[in-house]
């Protein structure tokens, strides 16, 4: 370049002049969300800039036109091919300068942030300077750094700022250049497609309707207990697999037995029929008075008295004395017989105290002779 300063003695028709501009179309509207580079993947990359020479050049700073080519190497390596050319005025007789560059830079990727791929670059290129009949050539290296902003898959802005050494001159350049890149090429590999069954049923996860079926369970084509009487139970939880009802089955499949009802009575009327002035117990009587005892077999709660009455006729005290000896006699069949417990079963004799009828007749002295079983419950 000292060369070039010495030189440069005219000044040539070609001056670049004008504002530098570079209509960018074709992106989307809408933004989608940043998306990692892709093994394969290519940009263009045009770009204007902004080239600032070191006071050694003799040029005055200028602006640039850029036109790249960047191949995405890996999601964290690339290489990209790029030529610029500027048109400066020499410092020296305001004569224009055409400047060119090719480079070839290495690009390493960075940590994405949000829709922004920051990157470093390094590279080697070859600068040449022509004005007419001189024309000055170096090599330079280059570091910089940059970072692209992703529109969606296919557009994205792109801002990078080097710096350039001449190797020839121990000159430092610099540039700063924005432009908006298009991308082709370089489609994500399809994930591998990983077939699942969680429950080992042998029915993939995405058809089971059951994926949580225990290991060793039988299942249907939709991995599925079966369930041989269709009551909603499984087989392998069916306790009563064949259930011939879906009507009121508890958890293990089972039919529920819903037990009778039974009232509690309160009093039961024996037909003892005791011989004239006798308190033993005739056979006949035996299965009425079997009945008070299964009574207490049946609600342990239970307690008895037997209640002894008499109609009025002859002496009371001697009335009342009898119907307490009937009353101990059903008492002591129904404990020693049919094994109640003693302390459940007592026995009184009323005599004629309690009449339901009337005594003056035949029929009501009838009805007034009678033992009742009373029962009261705890």
């Amino acid at each position: 370049m000292n060369s070039l300063n010495i030189k440069l003695n005219g000044k040539f028709n070609g001056k670049l002049s004008g504002k530098l501009s570079l209509i960018m179309c074709g992106m989307l509207a809408s933004l989608q969300p940043a998306l990692a580079e892709t093994a394969g993947k290519t940009y263009l990359n045009p770009a204007v800039g902004y080239h600032m020479f070191g006071s050694e050049s003799g040029v005055d700073d200028s602006e640039a036109l850029v036109i790249g080519g960047e191949y995405v190497i890996s999601p964290k390596f690339g290489a990209e091919i790029s030529y610029l050319y500027s048109n400066p005025d020499a410092k020296v007789g305001s004569i224009d300068v055409d400047v060119s560059q090719y480079t070839l830079d290495g690009l390493y990727y960075t940590p994405e942030i949000g829709n922004w791929q920051p990157f470093l670059n390094a590279g080697v290129g070859h600068g040449a300077f022509d004005v007419g009949s001189v024309d000055a050539k170096e090599t330079q290296l280059n570091l910089g750094l940059g970072s692209r902003y992703h529109f969606n898959e296919k557009w994205s802005a792109r801002l990078q700022a080097k710096v350039i050494n001449s190797l020839d001159d121990e000159r430092w350049d610099s540039l700063v250049t924005a432009g908006v890149s298009y991308a082709f090429g370089g489609k994500s590999k399809a994930a591998p497609l990983v077939l699942l069954d969680g429950d080992g049923d042998a029915v993939l996860d995405e058809n089971d309707q059951c994926p949580s079926t225990p290991s060793g369970v039988h299942v249907d084509t939709v991995g599925c207990a079966f369930d041989r009487d269709g009551d909603g139970v499984a087989d392998y939880l069916d306790q009563c697999p064949d259930s011939p009802s879906l009507d009121n089955l508890d958890e293990n499949g089972c039919a529920i037995v819903v037990a009778a009802v039974i009232e509690q009575p309160e009093s039961i009327k024996l037909e003892v029929k005791f011989a004239n002035n006798s308190a033993e117990i005739p056979e006949t009587a035996k299965a009425e008075i079997k009945a008070v005892a299964d009574l207490m077999t049946q609600f342990p709660n239970a307690n008895v008295e037997i209640a002894g009455h008499s109609d009025s006729s002859g002496n009371a005290d001697y009335n009342k004395t009898l119907s307490q000896r009937r009353a101990d006699a059903v008492r002591d069949t129904i404990v020693n017989e049919y094994g109640a417990e003693a302390t459940r079963v007592t026995a009184v004799g009323y005599g004629e105290e309690q009449p339901i009828a009337d005594n003056n007749t035949k029929e009501g002295r009838l009805e007034n002779r009678r033992v009742i079983a009373e029962i009261s419950y705890k």
